[in-house]
């Protein structure tokens, strides 16, 4: 039976926030702010405990998914020029599960990256990419569907699974993601809903587009993705194979980790957004599984970071 494996999306820069986090928690490296992912921003959610990241964004992603991942087989990717930061929060964390990249080059290399470390011990593994600036109001049901979702990347292993959130209104700001054909219900006992095919993605649309979409059904793409890492493999080869190779050279050498040879490599990379270079050329390629009354947010705005503040009464930990 194949090992699950979940890999923490924790490199990005979080500039969007930079403004408020600087606020609530001074400056950082080089007068720029504390990443978002490193700070303590949900006061009365569930907390992160004995989790590495703590109460820190980071270590609620990471508290989340523990009931259905153990943390031997939970790896981070992050970057090197925020080690302060990571080997504060995640110091007990081996090496081996530390994915340092050299520089932020998008989602793409992140998963690529992640994608190759795994295959070159686990090439049989159902592995699920999560981002460290989400916020769930029911964490137990997302618990829940995360581990059918798992279940069910073990049945449809020709295809990559994607979480969509039942949206609430008409939302220009995130993804979209278009439901196709029902591929059936599965699960028994575990999870009783359809699993689609993807018919279309939406990235960033217009009001009116955004209203349509929302009347049609159509969900929110969270980014949150499970399947087998030979089913991503391949989907990194047929959309972005200069990518694909480039790792593949770093898989076929046998040190995913190591930074002589992960430096050279992210030197030839281009930036590359994974959504809309992999997913939305694949869409033949992909399962959706709908998210029901989680109440998910991505934080990537003061805005709407406020917003759920507001909503469901959480505060930064350095709030009054």
């Amino acid at each position: 039976m194949a090992r699950r494996w979940a890999v923490i999306l924790a490199g990005g820069s979080g500039k969007r926030l930079e403004p408020l986090t600087r606020r609530l928690f001074g400056e950082g490296i080089s007068g720029e702010g504390r990443p978002k992912q490193f700070c303590a921003l949900l006061r009365g959610n569930r907390p992160g405990g004995n989790t590495p990241g703590g109460d820190t964004l980071l270590g609620h992603t990471q508290a989340r998914i523990a009931p259905v991942i153990p943390a031997e087989r939970t790896a981070y990717v992050v970057v090197e020029a925020h080690a302060p930061y990571y080997k504060e929060v995640l110091a007990d964390v081996p090496a081996e599960r530390l994915l340092v990249q050299p520089e932020d080059r998008g989602t793409t290399a992140a998963v690529a990256y992640a994608l190759a470390s795994i295959a070159a011990t686990d090439p049989d593994a159902i592995t699920g990419f999560f981002p460290a600036d989400h916020y769930f109001t029911d964490e137990d049901a997302f618990a829940h569907t995360l581990d059918g979702a798992y279940r069910l990347a073990a049945l449809y292993t020709d295809s990559l699974l994607l979480l969509g959130a039942q949206p609430e209104h008409p939302e220009v700001e995130y993804g979209w993601i278009e439901p196709g054909p029902a591929l059936g219900s599965h699960g028994g006992y575990w999870l009783r809903k359809p699993v689609f095919r993807v018919r279309r993605f939406w990235e960033k649309p217009s009001v009116e587009v955004a209203s349509g979409l929302l009347d049609r059904g159509c969900l929110w793409n969270t980014f949150v993705m499970i399947g087998p890492v030979r089913t991503f493999l391949n989907a990194l080869k047929a959309s972005v194979p200069v990518v694909f190779r480039v790792f593949e050279q770093i898989h076929a050498a046998g040190r995913a980790t190591g930074q002589d040879v992960i430096g050279p490599a992210y030197a030839a990379l281009p930036a590359g957004d994974f959504s809309k270079q992999v997913l939305s050329a694949l869409p033949d390629r992909l399962a959706v599984l709908r998210l029901d009354n989680v109440g998910w947010s991505d934080l990537g705005t003061p805005e709407r970071l406020m917003a759920t503040w507001s909503r469901f009464g959480v505060k930064p930990l350095t709030a009054a």
